[in-house]
């Protein structure tokens, strides 16, 4: 992480340069680097090339996963969970954004966003602490993986006032 902070490159924006690790979003890189020294902890010999081609297809699985973790939560009806991940494995632009090679922001970003509604919807429905605390590590991994959250982040805050209106 200490190389990633300071990380300036002197070849792009010629003559000033850039500073990477001060202008990217950390999660992205950081996933991919959780990843290759996990699997070198289990003695599992992988190129850090191979974990960032099949980063994005191996998290569209995921997302497939908490797609349906977050409606049967809202339905309480399986169906209609894999009704969710059979519609959010068919997408096309987000199939775009999972294929084998497509190391990008959105391949693990849209899979934090919508881990962190139904990590969200399982705290407020079962009101433990616990949940919360996953809830708000969540957020904060898709804050850290992405520009697009800061269109979606108050829909927490916004339900809940809601959620005090309506009590």
């Amino acid at each position: 992480m200490y190389g990633l902070w300071n990380w300036f490159d002197s070849e792009s924006w010629y003559p000033l340069g850039r500073s990477v690790g001060g202008t990217v979003y950390p999660g992205l890189m950081s996933t991919a680097g959780g990843i290759y020294w996990f699997l070198h902890w289990l003695a599992i010999p992988v190129d850090i090339r191979n974990v960032c081609v099949f980063l994005a297809p191996i998290f569209a699985a995921l997302t497939a996963l908490a797609s349906y973790l977050m409606t049967t939560e809202i339905t309480k009806r399986n169906e209609a969970g894999l009704f969710a991940a059979l519609f959010i494995s068919i997408v096309p632009s987000y199939m775009s954004r999972s294929v084998a090679g497509s190391y990008d922001n959105e391949g693990v970003s849209i899979f934090a966003l919508v881990i962190t509604f139904y990590l969200w919807l399982k705290a407020s429905n079962t009101g433990s602490i616990l949940w919360s605390l996953i809830a708000s590590l969540s957020l904060f991994y898709m804050v850290a993986s992405w520009g697009g959250y800061a269109f979606i982040i108050n829909l927490i805050p916004i339900h809940v006032i809601f959620l005090l209106v309506a009590e």
